[in-house]
């Protein structure tokens, strides 16, 4: 797995929805518009390791329905100097690989920053993250050669960007270039992941004409100081060796953030664990040695209102003894639910392989 993604947070989308509004309300009034958009997708897999050499000539098509909210508020232009959306997207994709991969039906909750929004023209990047249903995962028997995902329940990850075009007061036409990824997040081997990109054509309807507001672009520095944070954040993870048995693993990271421009931050910080799912590894071999992690990781966030995108690169001071790598990545969303708590998802990676993802609760300081 390629493991570029954003992860959104579950429980944040109904915070960035404000009640709809007449057209005629002062241009600072909160509004949120209604929109209904469908799309077609067409791409190819990536064949990021010789196990999935068995799905190469595959081309996935894809279609999905898309419920959103268009927020057009003074509150969400200052965050980011544009109006963002917030949606739910219902999808069904067909991997061109019956035998193997067969088809998957996924939902996803997703933010998308719309720049330019009161143009003809306007562009938008957009991260999802949700749930989907596989219809073949690896079976040693019946399908032998699906490395690539081995459970019925997925996790689909989404990041990519758009172009829309107004066709008129209430339609637009959306071209889409997208980055896609399966994985069960490191649930149960195999686990490779599958990872497409798309190009999409798409219609967005409005419920109502939307009006968006020429509000000024002030420098971030002039509207407080820099937001610059502690956070100290406890996550928990899983496993599943075995069916029916799950094995639950807990760890801490403490994290600096320093905020270098209006959605921007860089961060610094460090994270321990202990892995029960590498120790019950160890145990069912035989075998003695550490299962404690210890790392170190830089990275970057992006600050949009209450949610925080965040990717890291880390190096481990301290590893299992059966983990191999050296080096990893983590990327995650996490829900600002007040200023000095946060909720979210995070994923973490090596190479292109999910190592697992985790639930987590921050403390700011």
């Amino acid at each position: 797995m390629k493991a570029q993604a954003f992860a959104l947070s579950l429980c944040g989308v109904c915070l960035l929805i404000r009640p709809m509004q007449a057209q005629h309300n002062p241009p600072d009034s909160s509004q949120s518009i209604f929109t209904l958009s469908a799309r077609i997708h067409q791409g190819f897999v990536l064949v990021h390791s010789r196990d999935i050499r068995s799905i190469r000539n595959s081309y996935p098509t894809g279609l999905d329905l898309d419920l959103s909210w268009h927020n057009t508020s003074a509150k969400a232009w200052a965050s980011c100097h544009c109006y963002p959306k917030v949606g739910l997207v219902l999808g069904i994709w067909d991997f061109d690989n019956p035998e193997v991969l067969g088809y998957g039906l996924t939902s996803m909750l997703y933010i998308q920053p719309v720049f330019g929004a009161r143009h003809r023209f306007s562009f938008s990047v957009r991260a999802g993250f949700g749930l989907s249903y596989q219809s073949r995962p690896h079976d040693p028997i019946t399908n032998p050669d699906n490395l690539s995902y081995s459970t019925h329940v997925a996790f689909p990850l989404q990041l990519g960007g758009a172009m829309h075009i107004r066709l008129a007061p209430q339609w637009y036409m959306d071209v889409s270039a997208l980055y896609n990824h399966i994985s069960n997040g490191g649930l149960r081997e195999p686990n490779k992941g599958i990872n497409w990109p798309t190009a999409a054509l798409g219609v967005n309807y409005y419920m109502r004409p939307p009006s968006f507001p020429n509000r000024d672009k002030k420098d971030w520095r002039a509207e407080g100081p820099p937001e610059n944070r502690f956070d100290l954040t406890s996550f928990l993870t899983y496993h599943q060796p075995m069916s029916g048995h799950f094995i639950f693993s807990t760890g801490l990271e403490f994290k600096y953030s320093r905020q270098i421009a209006r959605v921007s931050a860089l961060t610094a910080g460090s994270e321990w664990m202990y892995d029960k799912g590498k120790r019950y590894q160890m145990d069912e071999k035989g075998e003695s040695g550490n299962a404690h992690i210890w790392g170190i990781a830089l990275g970057h966030e992006f600050l949009l209102g209450r949610f925080l995108f965040s990717q890291q690169f880390g190096a481990y001071v301290i590893k299992a003894r059966n983990q191999p790598a050296d080096v990893y990545q983590r990327y995650g969303t996490m829900y600002r639910i007040s200023q000095h708590f946060s909720l979210g998802i995070n994923i973490k990676a090596h190479g292109h392989v999910a190592n697992f993802l985790d639930a987590r609760i921050s403390v700011s300081l």
